[in-house]
């Protein structure tokens, strides 16, 4: 709980100041805000126009978590499996304090090339990365429409791997019929 106070503090001494945090300041936040940090793996960093957004593994799976510059703290994700079954894995922040929500993931299968989010009244492709532990995806969307949600991971060609979401009227997550997960 001190620990808590301080952090806020320092965040509330910068918005005060003007001062912006650097780097190596935003990560020492983050590490205080996880479980266990003694295990925490960065698997990649990009700074964006809102803040900072990472993907990392921790004792706990793989995860990601995103800086607000607007509210000056983190918001990181669940856990999610980092060697999935289906080859594909999805997870989300949605703090109604920041007016971001995040989606970040895991690829092993490799016929999967293009990851979508389709919202009632939009589509949204992912940025997919390369690192050396792995092949990842995350997009940030400024604003969510809960009420329909699919995330989609696509062939080269466009066809549907695997999905999650509602299609027809009836829930549905995982490998399509048409594809069989080869890694």
């Amino acid at each position: 709980m001190r620990l808590k106070r301080i952090s806020l503090l320092i965040v509330l001494i910068l918005i005060v100041t003007g001062c912006t945090m650097n780097s190596e300041e935003k990560m020492n936040m983050l590490l205080q805000k996880i479980r266990n940090p003694e295990s925490f793996e960065l698997l990649y960093k990009e700074k964006v126009d809102e803040g900072m957004f990472v993907l990392f593994q921790d004792n706990s799976g793989f995860r990601h978590a995103f800086f607000s510059n607007k509210t000056g703290y983190w918001n990181p994700s669940a856990n999610t499996e980092i060697n999935p079954r289906d080859g594909f894995t999805w997870g989300m922040t949605n703090d109604p304090n920041i007016s971001i929500s995040t989606f970040a993931g895991v690829i092993t299968n490799n016929q999967i090339q293009k990851v979508i989010i389709r919202q009632m009244n939009s589509v949204k492709q992912a940025k997919i990365i390369q690192t050396e532990q792995g092949r990842f995806w995350f997009l940030i969307i400024n604003k969510l429409d809960p009420s329909i949600l699919n995330i989609e991971a696509l062939s080269s060609e466009d066809n549907i791997i695997w999905k999650d979401g509602v299609y027809d009227g009836k829930y549905y997550r995982g490998v399509t019929e048409n594809y069989s997960v080869n890694y």
